[in-house]
């Protein structure tokens, strides 16, 4: 995806507020004609970037908020209204109210153990139920999210009769330093005539942020120590990302769907 694309699709997204990682990525997709799995990806980083900028902002304020809350402003509308994520404004909230981080923490897991609010009870289970980003179930969804993906590149690997460690092999044996996904043993694989030894799947849209964090503390010291690879991309990725000893391709390049 080029640059200019890329910008389009980050400024239409603020034309659909809230948390919601699937709001307005059909309309969105569809008006620059770019995929929907592309589109959401990038709007779900969007929203987490967004709320990393806005966290101390939000905190700083939470007095206020909880105020609002008091006069009846649910936790949802003032999220809305600050355009931050309301299972994050919660938090901030509930310490206001008086309960530890400790108890906050083991309430957003288990909301029965609010048991003289019912008003707080019901608003928490709103929001913890569609939430998509910052619940144990959202982590939980992400991380099976992305071990289907290696899962799909061990198939494509077994299928070319390609021999490899997984990271969890890796571990397994003590190997130490860090490990890819998949390390291409005993041979590296021939790829469109040059050769490779590991491969790095990651289950997200490879723009320049991420880029720069995923090159930083993992694919660069993969390079350092195995050598050439290739880093996929599951969603796409910019097609300015610079690349220095592997190849930057997504699962369509792959011939996967």
């Amino acid at each position: 995806m080029d640059l200019d694309t890329y910008y389009n699709l980050i400024e239409e997204m603020g034309n659909y507020p809230g948390y919601g990682v699937h709001s307005g990525v059909e309309e969105v997709a569809k008006k620059l004609n770019q995929p929907y799995d592309s589109t959401r990806a990038i709007r779900s980083q969007y929203l987490q970037r967004k709320s990393i900028k806005n966290h101390y902002k939000v905190k700083d304020k939470a007095g206020l908020y909880y105020k609002e809350w008091q006069k009846g402003k649910s936790i949802a509308e003032i999220a809305l209204d600050v355009d931050f994520p309301p299972v994050l404004l919660a938090n901030f909230l509930m310490l206001k109210m008086r309960f530890s981080k400790k108890k906050t923490k083991e309430i957003m897991k288990n909301t029965n153990l609010v048991k003289k609010n019912k008003r707080l009870k019901d608003e928490l289970d709103e929001i913890l139920g569609r939430d998509e980003l910052y619940t144990l179930r959202s982590h939980d969804k992400q991380s099976a999210e992305g071990n289907r993906r290696e899962d799909r590149i061990a198939e494509w690997l077994d299928k070319k009769d390609i021999k490899y460690f997984t990271e969890n092999d890796l571990r397994a044996k003590t190997i130490e330093g860090k490990t890819p996904d998949f390390l291409l043993v005993p041979k590296p694989i021939d790829w469109h005539g040059d050769k490779y030894n590991w491969i790095e799947s990651k289950a997200s849209f490879g723009d320049e942020y991420i880029h720069r964090k995923n090159h930083g503390k993992q694919v660069s010291k993969y390079v350092e120590l195995y050598g050439q690879g290739i880093l996929v991309y599951w969603y796409g990725y910019l097609d300015v990302l610079k690349s220095r000893g592997y190849t930057i391709i997504d699962r369509r390049e792959m011939g996967m769907e």
